[in-house]
């Protein structure tokens, strides 16, 4: 899954999570305040008190806004509601970061752009955030509010509470409770932010005053930051190097891959994921020079170093910022594929590496050719694909994936998708609405624009997975298939390749010392490329999937071996109603069968492999560079010229009803 910037950054996905929390807050008993604890930060060496029972969760590496977070925790499986986030903001007057909310490059964007995504205030970047969660952002003039002073530096600042109404998944109406003090120094404002509900919130209220008068702009006995010895030698610029080496906090670590290619971050878990990080470094550097480099010979050497995030559990990912719904993200403003351990083994099961394959195949994409986003089916369904990846006596074997199986099996069976022409009473243009149902027939799914394809997403991502495969894997088993289809794959991606690189429009990541995290994408959805490229407005993107719940908790994306939908957004999608044979039951409006599937409640399927999986596909791919759709176009037309797509289409249909996995 790639991840757009429609929100920006980490606090745009901040206000994601914030939706999801409040849906499982109403639920918490009251709690008893266990003491606070004083945390100092090694970068800014600012201090504040913190709920000694709350767990800190990393920022983004690089991330000049966000600079703390912490969540209450609760039992495993859950997930936080209560956050408490810092963020720091230098003011109009002093020296102005060059990176916006979420580690926006501004200096990618145009300057008549520009202001629109510089942070302007605390206020700005926390309650004024709440608009995208679909709520009225209250007016700071208009909002009655309280001055607070630090008891140490008698800083005075302003507080404000505000609640609002919010509908949540589960059916009942909860209110938001949000509370921020900010305080001003030297031209830089510290805000502290504290998210749950009104239940909660009232209960919290003198707690949080007590945290915020305790903030202090310079503490003393703040720490320098660690310099990671593992780090020394590896080929990443020193800006990176240090804003990896900040981002460090206590029960995180580092290693290396033995090729030094890959820097994994990860969760130690109290010390038991060592030996989980040193497979995961193994095995990437193994996939990429026996699978990725194979099949997809970079343009030119790669010399950039690839991050790996390994958070340690479900909770863990969220309140990082893994979007709802998802299992794993790539993320090419940060230059960071983020997942989970999905295993309480100390070795990654199948489902965590699923995930890695699968996004590890986009960030190797985004190295070996840059910026180039090709065509949906072929770009997720060779993410897909590699997640069907088996590690077996040191060499990696491609086997079916099995929560794309009974999903496309299903639709298979079930026909072509119907569809009828509307004529647009504006433009006149004819364009097809689809109905949820069956298959998209190839011809279409193959020129399908990102909305299209993510308008139904379970079935295409099965269809796209079941495609490449197909290609990859059936056909050049047969020597007549070989012989009319066999170049599809390679001719599409070379032509979009060569196409691409011509009209000068290619983009690499990795480049430059100060370069890292904003790239210079041009492209970008509702306001940027990939989580902070650049700032062009694109599409919309897609409704996030609804989440099947578990009994009677909130409804939650699904961790893998969970009861949840298996379509292309495991354990995410809408729809899904009780599978049957297989597990490729039928569905009502989406996509059923597979891993599980799950109406909007939560409701069990039947399931291939049984139990659903999460996400990987419910936000999509950036637009293409300027100049690309012609590039798309110009590649699509060489893949398939003189191929009847007919003929094609039976073969796979016939083929794929076939593979077991």
């Amino acid at each position: 899954m790639y991840t757009t910037a429609c929100r920006s950054g980490a606090l745009a996905r901040m206000v994601s999570i914030l939706a999801f929390s409040l849906a499982t807050t109403a639920l918490l008993a009251p709690r008893a305040l266990a003491g606070f604890k004083t945390q100092r930060d090694p970068v800014y060496k600012f201090s504040l008190k913190v709920f000694a029972d709350w767990k800190e969760v990393p920022t983004e590496a690089g991330d000049e806004i966000e600079v703390m977070k912490f969540y209450e925790p609760v039992s495993r499986g859950d997930y936080p509601s209560p956050e408490l986030r810092v963020v720091r903001v230098v003011k109009d007057g002093a020296q102005a970061p060059t990176t916006g909310p979420g580690g926006i490059d501004l200096s990618q964007i145009p300057e008549e752009y520009r202001d629109q995504f510089r942070a302007k205030s605390a206020w700005d970047v926390t309650m004024g955030r709440l608009s995208l969660m679909g709520l009225a952002a209250p007016d700071p003039e208009k909002l009655e509010h309280q001055e607070i002073t630090t008891a140490r530096e008698k800083v005075v600042g302003r507080l404000w509470v505000h609640t609002s109404p919010l509908r949540v998944a589960i059916g009942y109406d909860a209110v938001l409770y949000a509370s921020l003090a900010a305080f001003e120094k030297d031209g830089v404002e510290y805000g502290i932010f504290l998210t749950c509900s009104e239940r909660r919130g009232k209960k919290f209220a003198p707690d949080f005053k007590a945290i915020a008068r305790s903030f202090t702009f310079f503490d003393e006995h703040a720490q320098e930051v660690e310099e990671i010895d593992v780090l020394k030698d590896v080929n990443i610029s020193p800006k990176r190097k240090a804003a990896i080496e900040a981002s460090i906090i206590k029960g995180w670590a580092v290693i290396v891959s033995p090729k030094r290619n890959y820097i994994v971050i990860y969760n130690t878990n109290n010390n038991k994921n060592h030996l989980l990080a040193k497979e995961i470094a193994e095995r990437i550097e193994c996939l990429r020079e026996q699978v990725y480099e194979t099949q997809f010979p970079p343009l030119m050497p790669i010399e950039v170093v690839s991050i790996v995030r390994v958070c340690g559990d479900r909770v863990d990912y969220h309140s990082y910022g893994g979007p709802m719904g998802s299992a794993g993200y790539w993320n090419s403003a940060t230059e960071e594929l983020v997942f989970y351990d999905a295993s309480p083994a100390k070795k990654p099961d199948d489902d965590t590496l699923a995930v890695l394959y699968h996004e590890a195949f986009h960030q190797y994409i985004y190295y070996s050719v840059g910026n180039v986003a090709p065509h949906s089916w072929f770009n997720e369904g060779h993410g897909d694909y590699y997640s069907g990846a088996k590690y077996q006596r040191g060499k990696f074997h491609i086997g079916p994936f099995r929560w794309r199986i009974g999903v496309v099996k299903s639709a298979l069976r079930e026909g072509p998708r119907p569809c009828h022409i509307e004529v647009d009473a504006t433009t006149q243009a004819e364009q097809k609405v689809w109905e949820n149902k069956g298959y998209t027939p190839l011809k279409d799914l193959i020129t399908f624009s990102q909305r299209e394809y993510y308008s139904y997403p379970g079935v295409s991502y099965a269809q796209g997975w079941s495609l490449v495969y197909f290609l990859r894997e059936i056909v050049p088993k047969n020597k007549a298939w070989n012989k009319k289809w066999g170049h599809i794959l390679d001719t599409y991606f070379d032509t979009l390749k060569a196409e691409v690189e011509k009209s000068g429009e290619l983009v690499r990541g990795g480049g430059g010392d100060e370069g890292e995290g904003g790239g210079g994408d041009e492209g970008g959805e509702e306001g940027g490329g990939e989580e902070g490229g650049g700032e062009e407005p694109g599409p919309e993107e897609p409704a996030a999937p609804v989440e099947p719940g578990e009994g009677g908790e909130p409804a939650g994306p699904a961790e893998p071996g969970d009861s949840g939908e298996a379509g292309g957004a495991p354990g995410g999608d809408q729809g899904g109603e009780e599978g049957e044979g297989e597990g490729e039951g039928g569905e009502k409006g989406g996509e059923g069968g597979g891993e599980g599937g799950g109406e909007e409640g939560g409701e069990e399927g039947g399931g291939e492999e049984g139990g659903g999986e999460e996400d990987l596909s419910d936000i999509p791919p950036p637009p293409l560079e300027f100049g690309s759709e012609e590039a798309l176009r110009k590649a699509l037309e060489a893949a398939f010229q003189g191929v009847d797509l007919e003929e094609l289409e039976k073969a796979w249909i016939e083929s794929i009803l076939k593979v077991s996995g």
